[in-house]
């Protein structure tokens, strides 16, 4: 089997980056954004993740604004390779992160799943979000060659369910105290870990107020990128300055330890390692790569009680919070520090990471969907 990945070069996606590379193991892979804009060469299945990545003029566009034509364009791209291969698509979010409330992107996920004969799920909940979202969409996968993988799903693309495979190609080899030591954090602190890009300022807001009013002793605040606050001001001097002394108030108080920057592969372990809880200060997400992250260093994960995050915790024994009432993520993060200390969800969280979401394994679940989408559509 053939298959095309149809993305732009992303090398710091580690999730694409992996399951490249495992499903190499059993198929063919071109991964070329240029031959699926230019309706280039024969493939067996056309995989692609994310709309706004498919493309370099669409990743532009994802910044300087979506037009029409451009997904006209898109459209007409689906619809050749349509015709020629299978189409499936890995669900990452619901839109893309900066453009939730973007008519046009709404528009351009609409018109990809209107044409993919396949949707790959990290749960079960993104299936059914999927199925009530887009209830009254005319998927054009329906006019072509019928794709029955279960005869429960009827018209429509269909749908599998494959986890999000672990963090194990990311080195770990430091232990928790070497960590703590070279982050200048205390052996005794109880540390509340925020990792990866924080979003706006409600999740901004949401970190501090629920870390401000935890109740555990020697707590420490780690924030692998945090995002800061210009102050409104004119004088641009003035503005940085300001943010200057926010950076030295952080730095010199014992309860903070914030990085500003993109935190290179080989230091994650730094800050997993050092944590005793993982927090996922989302309000509104469907999937959060942070849940596979913590558990493969076998850590408590916190984070809220929002599709395929509230599933995949709640399931697994995490604590998790209503996004609706961000006040509960404060009860929520207390016991995940209990848990911590009792040290049985943490280590069954790397079992569950390790023994059976590695990329291999998740992997073979992807060319076994693969297979019957193709296969069915020969005969």
């Amino acid at each position: 089997m053939h298959i095309l990945v149809a993305n732009i070069p992303l090398p710091t996606n580690r999730f694409l980056v992996d399951l490249n590379q495992a499903l190499s193991k059993h198929v063919e892979i071109t991964h070329d954004a240029d031959m699926f804009w230019n309706m280039q060469g024969d493939f067996d299945l056309v995989h692609l993740h994310f709309p706004e990545y498919m493309t370099f003029a669409l990743e532009e566009a994802y910044t300087q604004g979506l037009t029409d034509d451009l997904i006209a364009a898109t459209e007409e791209r689906l619809r050749y390779w349509g015709q020629r291969a299978k189409l499936v698509i890995t669900r990452h979010v619901l839109l893309p992160h900066d453009a939730l409330q973007d008519p046009q992107w709404e528009k351009m996920y609409e018109a990809v799943y209107r044409h993919v004969h396949g949707v790959v799920h990290f749960a079960q909940a993104s299936v059914d979000e999927f199925k009530q979202r887009y209830a009254n969409t005319k998927f054009e996968c329906m006019n072509l060659k019928k794709v029955a993988v279960r005869p429960d799903e009827g018209d429509g693309p269909k749908h599998a369910v494959v986890p999000h495979h672990n963090y194990t190609s990311l080195p770990n080899i430091i232990s928790r105290e070497e960590a703590r030591r070279q982050l200048g954090i205390s052996q005794q602190s109880r540390v509340m870990l925020v990792f990866g890009a924080i979003r706006n300022f409600e999740e901004r807001d949401l970190i501090l107020n629920t870390f401000h009013q935890l109740r555990q002793p020697g707590k420490v605040l780690l924030v692998s990128r945090w995002k800061e606050q210009l102050a409104k001001v004119k004088w641009i001097r003035l503005k940085y300055w300001l943010r200057d002394m926010s950076r030295h108030y952080y730095r010199l108080h014992p309860r903070y330890k914030f990085n500003y920057g993109f935190v290179e592969e080989a230091d994650t372990q730094l800050y997993l390692n050092a944590a005793d809880v993982l927090f996922i200060p989302r309000l509104k997400v469907l999937n959060s790569g942070n849940i596979t992250l913590g558990m493969t260093f076998g850590k408590v994960v916190v984070g809220p009680d929002s599709w395929d995050v509230g599933e995949l915790l709640s399931e697994t024994g995490n604590p998790v919070f209503d996004p609706e009432r961000p006040e509960t993520a404060i009860a929520a993060m207390e016991l995940g520090f209990r848990l911590a200390e009792e040290g049985k969800v943490g280590p069954a969280n790397q079992r569950l990471a390790l023994g059976e979401w590695s990329a291999d394994q998740c992997a073979e679940m992807y060319v076994e969907f693969f297979k019957r989408l193709v296969e069915t559509g020969r005969s």
